[in-house]
């Protein structure tokens, strides 16, 4: 199912958007270049609640006694950067 959004732009931004989607670039449409833009934002926002959890599962965890050595923060930091690449190259 879609749906329209009417959307209103200065010309500074109509000017860009016109810029990006003239058929030479990426994108088609205004369409096209909305919705990845959209898309792009959503991946970020659900990154940003996943390292927000990963935030407090750690919190609890220290709360609870555990502690990590210097060793164990740079591999666990490490770790979690990997995986979110991963993500990212999707």
């Amino acid at each position: 199912m879609t749906s329209s959004l009417h959307v209103s732009l200065p010309d500074e931004m109509r000017a860009y958007v016109d810029l990006r989607t003239n058929g030479k670039k990426a994108f088609a449409t205004p369409s096209e270049y909305v919705r990845a833009l959209i898309r792009l934002d959503m991946e970020r926002e659900a990154e940003r609640l996943y390292i927000f959890g990963e935030l407090l599962k750690s919190a609890e965890e220290i709360k609870n006694g555990r502690t990590y050595s210097a060793e164990e923060v740079e591999a666990r930091s490490k770790a979690f950067l990997d995986e979110l690449g991963k993500e990212d190259q999707k």
